[in-house]
Formats: C-alpha cells, sequence, structure tokens
C-alpha cells in the first residue's frame, strides 16, 4: 500500500518534537519504567541524527535536538548550510520520512487511505 507522505510527515514530525519533554522524563526521579522508556527513545533519535550527513544533522538538531536559545532562524541556517527554502523544506521531508521508516519497522508511516 502506498504510504501517504504528507501525513507521515507530520506524525514523524509530533514524534519528534517530544524529544525535551524525554530529555526530562530520563534526568530521573520518575518512577523507573517512564525514566527507562525515555532513555530508551532519546538513544533512538540521537543514533539517528548523529548517522545523518552534516547538513541533515544540522537540520534535524534545529528542528528538534537544540534548545530554544541554540536554535538558528530560518535564515541563519539557509546561510549557514549555504541552502534556499526549497531545498531546506525538501532536506526536512527526506530527514522525516527517513525517520519514520526506520523506527520501530515503520509504526510512524501512514498509508494512503482510498
Amino acid at each position: 500500500m502506498p504510504i501517504d507522505k504528507e501525513e507521515t510527515i507530520k506524525q514523524a514530525y509530533k514524534f519528534l518534537k517530544s524529544y525535551h519533554s524525554l530529555v526530562k522524563l530520563s534526568l530521573g526521579g520518575q518512577d523507573g519504567a517512564f525514566e527507562a522508556k525515555a532513555m530508551e527513545l532519546l538513544r533512538v533519535i540521537e543514533a539517528f541524527r548523529d548517522n545523518l550527513d552534516d547538513v541533515r544533522r544540522e537540520i534535524f538538531a534545529n528542528l528538534f535536538t537544540k534548545r530554544t536559545g541554540e536554535r538558528l532562524k530560518l535564515w541563519q541556517l539557509y546561510e549557514a548550510l549555504d541552502i534556499d527554502k526549497a531545498e531546506y523544506e525538501r532536506l526536512k521531508a527526506e530527514i522525516l520520512l527517513d525517520f519514520a521508516k526506520s523506527y520501530r519497522g515503520g509504526v510512524l508511516l501512514r498509508n494512503v487511505e482510498i
């Protein structure tokens, strides 16, 4: 069945936006199961990030893993990576689709509704 790329991208984006909440959960003081699960998910996200090339890694980090004060504004990111908005959007979609496909055998993938 064909993949609904737009819905898959949205699903992966929502999942990855939980990164900072997972960091808080992994710091301790939580129920052991929550802390362990948060640490597991952080390892998966960070391993994915670390396996990206430099440009994709910077886009991924700027979207999900950098703290608010550390993030570049889009125009700064375009300049730093020597890309334009169209290339940024293409790379972002590619990163999110790749993550969705790789995470737990593709559980984030959404199929086209017929």
